[in-house]
């Protein structure tokens, strides 16, 4: 009986000591004024704690109010999560220079949560990041996803990383020599804007139909980078770059001054629209242009190591196109050329295909090749100077809706000059006699 009395006391004992042990989860707010305060002293918080959980575990709520606070971190420190309202800096030290940055650990899935006008400086934080207001990011490492909801705005400054996923549906801000560097996958619905900055994605880049990135600097992806947004160059020049490929299903292009540099290691099949402005646009591959997509040359340069046009693929504008081997207008497919255009490379017209030139020059520089194919020329000239075969062509020739057809060099006259200038460029300067 003695026994079993003594065994029920220590039960009782045991439960009694679990029950004080358990843990109480306590609301602390910041209370250390405007100046650069210490996050472990006391007298900052109300109640008179250091937020940091043990025994105890804290949720934690900084607001600003209508002023400014300044949050300084020496050591690593533990809380369950952590809500910002107003304008508030979160900081290493104060005036604590370290070579590592100070890892503030968020334990629940609310993790770090902005309402305000925040700012992070040097810090590491684990845990899971949202952002309702304005977040301004400073070498800063984020051990967990960063989420940018709608109407938000993230700025990134100098080295940031990110170690989980960034869902941006505001707009993301990189400003010049920064850079925004996310270990797993980024979607993007709303804007990116690069300053001279870099974003990259060391998985899938993925830009929704809604999603616009424009600027200049470096975009980046190591697995995949899919478009189905717009990508443009603005400002400079844009290069976008994928060690695993480039899907486009949206628009490519760039503004006028501008230039987009595409850097996939595999070959790109356009299946959307690029558009290209006074600039450029350059493909570091071969470029197919595939049925129902559409490459839009808007007084610009395209460039690519090769072009292929698909059958019920668009293509048409005027400035000026380079490829290192060939451009070829496959069966039944069409490119329709208009204006000043010069092309740089060999052109090939397959069977049932048509190259058609309006109402301007276009001057190909390397050797012309026609297969069964049309060459119409609608108040247009074609000049292929180098050189020209013909494999039962259909050339055709009409009057342009502002030329007279028989002023082949365009002078406003029609003269013998006129038939000089076309003996000399199709009978003999092109070999087609």
């Amino acid at each position: 009986m003695v026994r079993k009395a003594l065994a029920l006391a220590a039960i009782v004992a045991a439960f009694s000591f679990c029950c004080q042990a358990q843990a109480d989860q306590i609301d602390v707010n910041w209370d250390g004024g405007g100046n650069y305060n210490d996050w472990d002293e006391a007298n900052n918080w109300d109640p008179n704690v250091v937020p940091n959980n043990g025994t105890d575990t804290y949720a934690v709520t900084i607001n600003a109010g209508t002023g400014e606070v300044h949050v300084g971190l020496r050591q690593r420190s533990t809380i369950d999560q952590l809500d910002c309202y107003g304008e508030v800096d979160l900081v290493m030290g104060p005036h604590d220079w370290q070579n590592e940055p100070v890892e503030l650990i968020l334990v629940e899935p609310n993790g770090l949560t902005n309402y305000g006008d925040l700012e992070i400086d040097e810090l590491e934080i684990i845990g899971i990041v949202t952002n309702w207001a304005m977040l301004e990011l400073w070498e800063v490492e984020i051990d967990g996803d960063l989420y940018n909801l709608a109407g938000a705005v993230i700025v990134a400054e100098s080295e940031n990383d990110v170690e989980g996923d960034l869902q941006n549906d505001g707009t993301l801000i990189i400003i010049h020599a920064s850079d925004l560097l996310v270990d797993r996958n980024i979607r993007n619905t709303e804007l990116i804007q690069l300053f001279d900055g870099e974003c990259a994605s060391y998985e899938i880049f993925d830009n929704n139909s809604t999603g616009v990135i424009k600027g200049f600097g470096v975009l980046f992806a190591e697995q995949l980078l899919h478009n189905k947004g717009e990508i443009y160059a603005y400002g400079g020049s844009l290069a976008v770059a994928s060690e695993g490929g480039l899907i486009n299903d949206g628009v490519l292009g760039n503004h006028p001054l501008s230039s987009l540099h595409i850097k996939p290691t595999a070959d790109v099949n356009n299946n959307g629209t690029i558009k290209v402005n006074a600039g450029g646009v350059a493909f570091d591959c071969n470029l197919s242009n595939e049925p129902n997509a559409t490459i839009s040359l808007l007084g610009g340069i395209l460039a690519a190591t090769s072009i292929t046009q698909a059958a019920d693929a668009n293509f048409a504008g005027f400035g000026g196109i380079s490829v290192e081997d060939e451009i070829l207008i496959e069966s039944g497919a069409k490119i329709q050329l208009t204006g000043p255009t010069n092309i740089v490379g060999d052109v090939e017209i397959g069977e049932n295909a048509t190259l058609e030139i309006s109402d301007g020059t276009t001057l190909i520089t390397g050797q012309t090749t026609c297969n069964n194919g049309t060459i119409h020329m609608i108040g247009g000239r074609v000049i292929c100077q180098g050189g020209f075969t013909n494999n039962d062509c259909n050339i055709i020739w009409e009057p342009g809706i502002y030329t007279n057809m028989a002023d082949f060099n365009l002078d406003g006259t029609v003269n013998f000059k006129d038939f000089a200038d076309f003996a000399n460029t199709w009978l003999w300067r092109a070999n087609w006699y």
